[in-house]
């Protein structure tokens, strides 16, 4: 028994857990995304919506005059339509749309903001977006172009606004990843007659 747990400790010291691949344990959400647009004129509007993996989905919109006061929220919780769904899922999965891993912004004063974000489980990780402007989501904008595409239908949809107006920010559930730790054979002892 000793053994094998000083050869675990020894594995864990040689190859960290974070060499090992993580797999997905579970995907509650398909994806997270939001946008914000200021002008300097009327105020900031800020959408999220958040779809589970079973095609329901909440979106919000926000908009904040720029005179201050409280903003104005409308939340919108309803399913997909399965052709929407399943066009979502046909973006999520494009292979040159996979690719796009941007870090996270660093804050500070953006000038034209015109913010999109995105977070979207995969098997090994999670997938991140993070543009502050346009100019940010040049190089991309022949993958991110049917995405946008499909969040504004979404956006068009005619569903009814909740009474209820606690905005969550389309708060995503936490995503579980497992760690390929190599299983732990544990020696026996010989049964005492």
């Amino acid at each position: 028994m000793k053994l094998a747990v000083s050869s675990l400790w020894l594995a864990l010291l040689l190859f960290p857990p974070f060499l090992f691949p993580q797999t997905l344990v579970s995907r509650p959400y398909v994806i997270r995304a939001e946008t914000t647009t200021v002008d300097t004129y009327t105020g900031m509007t800020h959408t999220c919506i958040l779809v589970q993996a079973d095609g329901h989905y909440r979106r919000e919109r926000t908009f904040q005059g720029m005179s201050g006061g409280t903003p104005y929220v409308d939340i919108y919780v309803d399913a997909l339509p399965e052709d929407s769904f399943k066009r979502l899922q046909a973006i999520l999965d494009n292979e040159s749309f996979q690719k796009i891993n941007t870090p996270l912004s660093r804050g500070g004063i953006i000038q034209n903001m015109d913010t999109f974000v995105a977070t979207i489980p995969r098997e090994h990780g999670l997938q991140n977006m993070n543009f502050m402007t346009v100019s940010e989501r040049k190089p991309y904008e022949k993958d991110l172009k049917p995405l946008m595409a499909w969040m504004k239908e979404v956006e068009k949809r005619k569903v009814s606004a909740l009474k209820e107006k606690t905005s969550d920010n389309c708060a995503a559930p936490m995503v579980q990843f497992r760690t390929g730790l190599p299983p732990l054979e544990l020696e026996e002892k010989p049964k005492q007659p």
